[in-house]
C-alpha cells in the first residue's frame, strides 16, 4: 500500500494558526501533531483541498496547537527522550521471544523460524529501548 504524504496545500492550513515566537523545535512538534491527525482521515494528500476537508484541517491545526501548549506548559524547560517507541510496537510473538532470552539466539531462532541474524534485531532494539528508559529514571535526570 502506497503511503500518503501531508500536501503543501495541506500544511499550510497549520502554518497560519501557529503563534508568532514558537521555536523551530515547537515548529516541529506542533507539524508532526498535526500530521498525525490528517493522517487518519482517508482524504489527506489533496493539492487543492476543498472546503470541506480545509475545515476539518483547521480543525485539526487548532487541536495541535492546544495540544503544544500543553506540552509547553506540562514540559517545557526539561530536556526530554522520546525513544523511537520501537520495543511498545513489538509484536505479540517479539515480546514472548524477548521474554525468553537468555543469550540464545540460535535456540530462538530455531523455535520461532527466524534466522540468528533477525532474533538479535528484534532481542537488541528490545533490550536497547529498555536501557534507554531506564536510564532516564535515574537520579539528578529529572
Amino acid at each position: 500500500m502506497a503511503r500518503t504524504f501531508l500536501t503543501a496545500a495541506e500544511a499550510v492550513v497549520l502554518t497560519t494558526v501557529l503563534p508568532p515566537g514558537m521555536t523551530d523545535e515547537m515548529r516541529d512538534v506542533a507539524h508532526c501533531l498535526f500530521e498525525a491527525l490528517a493522517l487518519m482521515d482517508g482524504r489527506v494528500g489533496q493539492a487543492k483541498p476543498d472546503q470541506a476537508w480545509t475545515q476539518k484541517l483547521q480543525a485539526f491545526a487548532n487541536m495541535s496547537v492546544v495540544q503544544l501548549q500543553h506540552l509547553a506548559r506540562e514540559k517545557g524547560g526539561r530536556t526530554i527522550y522520546l525513544s523511537r517507541g520501537l520495543a511498545m510496537q513489538l509484536s505479540a510473538r517479539d515480546r514472548e521471544m524477548c521474554a525468553k532470552f537468555r543469550g540464545n539466539y540460535d535456540e530462538l531462532a530455531d523455535e520461532y523460524d527466524l534466522t540468528p541474524m533477525r532474533v538479535r534485531q528484534i532481542v537488541d532494539t528490545y533490550q536497547r529501548e529498555m536501557f534507554l528508559s531506564r536510564q532516564q529514571q535515574l537520579p539528578g535526570l529529572d
